[in-house]
């Protein structure tokens, strides 16, 4: 089989020779594996299994440190990621909200560019800031958080507008040589939700429920990304018909208790934290951490080999490498490797 096809299988909890993977590393730690081991095709594991397009959320330069979306938000480039600043909606009129392309040229010239060069890739595209991180951006997170209470009105508005800018974008997308559609938006902290579960289910769940039948309707996976703690929403997840969550970090989240709970219903990318042994251990204590996170997700099927972030510049580079050996352990594909997740 082709990696399309283990993935696919492994998403569908069937058997696979092997789990698929990704490696996920920060720019940093690439270059100086690529320094070390040669050119990407040379390192011990073979080629990603999935691959990422992700939406660019950098469309306009205004400082070194600052760039607009195409939103015509401002962010603030961080060390490890950005941040929303001068929100532009300073009044909670859903009419100001900008009627954008989501999906550009150029992001359909990407996919087009990526699928030839990888013809039997699983491909997937990933929105950013979908419809809470949305908000937040264009409000500001605090008043963001005072409109779910005292302005819902508003809030119902603008989501659907965000909706409907998302609609038009799947109807590209969707006729394009793509696997999947992940929707991007964080809801949880390292503690818990940062909303309220009624919040999901009264402005998100319904929204998200039209966006995965979109997507599944039209023979592709859909699939959602929501970093920190979601657990007491993965049931609604599942209601409305998810099938990958990502990233399933287990500084915030009890992998195993996820796995025993939702693992029939849900296929899980990442799980495997880089807050800890990864960065701050031995080479061998980081693949333990690998090797730990498999023998709890991978089981009954629908693991998709991953960390939950992409390893970052502070990662020991023996770390990295004994990571890559690790899954290359896991992404082999010798014939006398037993299946690794059959359905019991």
């Amino acid at each position: 089989m082709n990696s399309r096809s283990i993935v696919l299988n492994a998403i569908a909890h069937r058997t696979t020779s092997r789990l698929p993977f990704t490696l996920y590393l920060s720019e940093p730690v690439a270059v100086q594996l690529t320094r070390i081991l040669g050119p990407r095709e040379e390192w011990p594991c073979p080629s990603d299994d999935l691959i990422r397009i992700l939406w660019n959320v950098e469309a306009e330069n205004v400082s070194q440190d600052i760039f607009k979306d195409r939103f015509g938000c401002e962010w603030q480039r961080e060390a490890g990621g950005y941040t929303f600043i001068n929100p532009p909606l300073a009044t909670p009129d859903s009419a100001m909200i900008p009627i954008i392309n989501l999906v550009t040229d150029e992001d359909i010239a990407e996919i087009l560019t990526m699928r030839r060069k990888h013809p039997d890739a699983f491909i997937f595209y990933q929105f950013t800031a979908c419809f809470g991180e949305r908000l937040w951006n264009l409000r500001g997170m605090e008043q963001t958080m005072t409109d779910y209470l005292l302005e819902k009105r508003f809030v119902h508005q603008a989501l659907d507008i965000l909706l409907e800018m998302h609609f038009a974008a799947l109807d590209r997308l969707l006729e394009m040589p793509v696997d999947g559609i992940t929707f991007g938006d964080d809801y949880g902290s390292q503690r818990g939700l940062m909303i309220s579960r009624d919040v999901f289910r009264e402005f998100f769940k319904p929204r998200l429920s039209m966006l995965y039948e979109k997507v599944r309707r039209a023979g592709k996976i859909a699939g959602h990304h929501s970093c920190g703690d979601n657990t007491v929403i993965m049931g609604d997840f599942i209601d409305i018909g998810l099938q990958v969550f990502h990233p399933l970090q287990p500084e915030a989240m009890d992998i195993r208790k996820i796995k025993r709970e939702f693992g029939r219903d849900l296929a899980f990318r990442g799980g495997i934290g880089t807050q800890g042994k990864l960065v701050s251990g031995t080479p061998l204590e980081a693949a333990d951490e690998v090797s730990r996170a498999v023998d709890v997700l991978a089981e009954g099927g629908g693991y998709l080999l991953e960390t939950s972030k992409p390893l970052p510049p502070e990662t020991p580079i023996a770390n990295a490498i004994a990571i890559i050996e690790e899954f290359s352990r896991y992404a082999g594909t010798s014939e006398e490797r037993e299946p690794v997740h059959a359905v019991s």
